[in-house]
């Protein structure tokens, strides 16, 4: 149990510090504590069952889109879906002499080599994110066992919870000095606001004000966006990037904040930092005198009068 502490807490720290490649790295670390050959981290939607995102370890590059293939005839597949969160094994589908028999192993398993396999299936029920993470030894002797499955099922959930920070992480490096001031609940999804990645706190802010909301997808049509950028009668800020075919989404609640100009956010964000006006000036890269008009009008749009005002106007937004 000590060594399974030990990984949970690298693969935490792996999101902090190795953000880009983080998948292939965890599936290292579960190395560490499960001995197999080759491995698959599969991420899709409960609505098409297919794969969007797929990584994989010690299997050949076709072998996915094999695995997909397989959907309808592979029975471990049903038994992976019906019992959520649950390490499953072959063995515990199928005897030995039924599978090394069927056409499934034959024509699919035997032709990349796997001979034992395990898995686990991790949904969320909220966004229809489905994610798979299945086990492979190309050695018959070497069957998993129940200590492999329950290890699987634990180190699952964190590696799921960790790839999932350390993806936002990526997706924001080098972005912090263009950020809102109010911290942004973010989701990845398609066209069709179909999610592919979504951050808890996204879910909380549609649950809170689209509680009726049940669909695994945005409750608002992409192409009919405001152009002021307000949903829920103007009490919640949304912005949509482009991620090649993909979309970043991100909401906020609104704030007076939000009744700033882009520089007077800047000026603002400076201030609070505890920055002097000529610090603040170098740091935008404009003159002192701009930073004192612009944090004037800051002011008045808010009607304070002072630092400690405008800090205590901020404080929710930086618990």
């Amino acid at each position: 149990m000590y060594e399974q502490e030990k990984v949970i807490a690298r693969l935490y720290r792996m999101a902090n510090e190795h953000a880009q490649h983080y998948r292939r790295m965890a599936l290292t670390q579960l190395a560490q504590l499960i001995d197999f050959d080759g491995a698959l981290w599969g991420t899709g939607h409960l609505s098409s069952e297919g794969f969007h995102s797929v990584d994989i370890l010690g299997v050949d590059d076709d072998y996915p889109i094999a695995l997909a293939e397989t959907r309808n005839d592979n029975p471990i597949y049903n038994v992976l879906k019906s019992q959520p969160g649950q390490a499953v094994n072959m063995q515990s589908v199928m005897a030995d002499d039924v599978f090394y028999n069927s056409d499934l192993y034959k024509q699919f398993f035997a032709r990349f080599g796997v001979e034992r396999l395990m898995g686990v299936v991790l949904p969320d029920e909220a966004t229809g994110i489905f994610t798979l993470i299945s086990l492979y030894r190309f050695e018959r002797e070497k069957p998993f066992t129940q200590q492999d499955g329950a290890t699987l099922e634990r180190l699952a959930f964190h590696m799921v919870n960790g790839a999932s920070h350390a993806y936002f992480l990526h997706l924001n490096q080098g972005q912090e000095s263009k950020e809102p001031i109010q911290p942004k609940a973010q989701a990845i999804c398609d066209q069709h606001g179909l999610f592919f990645e979504v951050q808890p706190a996204f879910m909380a802010l549609l649950n809170q004000y689209y509680p009726k909301h049940t669909a695994h997808g945005l409750p608002f049509n992409l192409s009919e966006l405001p152009d002021n950028g307000l949903l829920a009668d103007g009490k919640l800020n949304v912005k949509a990037e482009s991620l090649g075919d993909l979309l970043c989404i991100s909401l906020w609640e609104s704030s007076p904040i939000d009744r700033l100009s882009n520089r007077e956010q800047d000026v603002v964000k400076a201030i609070v930092h505890g920055l002097t006006f000529k610090e603040a000036a170098k740091e935008i890269g404009v003159a002192p005198s701009t930073v004192s008009n612009h944090l004037y009008n800051v002011y008045r749009k808010l009607n304070i009068s002072s630092r400690t005002e405008l800090a205590k106007l901020l404080n929710p937004f930086n618990d």
